[in-house]
């Protein structure tokens, strides 16, 4: 493991706790203002751009429901951990608004 790894996995095991830098660094082999720097280098390193899924869902049918055309579709927007369903009858100008920061915040890539 490189050096910056072990400070990445430090940095990202501080931010999980909750715990002030002064807090989770007692004890341990480095020092709070070492957590603190490593956090801030790290910040600044480009992150690798996510990217945008969209996928068309059928809703499911209950047993007896009789088949219907595809009225009930929906459309699934997934970026990372966060996912919009898009049903029938969706307001446009806020999709389009919901998609624009999803796009910025993956750096402008879809996939």
């Amino acid at each position: 493991m490189t050096r910056r790894d072990e400070w990445a996995r430090r940095v990202a095991e501080w931010r999980a706790s909750g715990q002030t830098s002064t807090a989770f660094s007692e004890g341990k082999p480095f020092t709070a203002s070492g957590l603190r720097h490593w956090a801030h280098r790290l910040s600044k390193e480009p992150r690798p751009p996510r990217r945008l899924r969209v996928v068309r869902v059928e809703r499911r049918r209950r047993v007896n429901e009789p088949t219907a055309p595809s009225a009930d579709a929906s459309l699934v927007v997934e970026l990372g951990l966060a996912r919009v369903v898009v049903r029938p009858g969706f307001d446009r100008a806020l999709l389009a608004a919901v998609l624009e920061v999803a796009l910025a915040a993956a750096g402008g890539r879809a996939a």
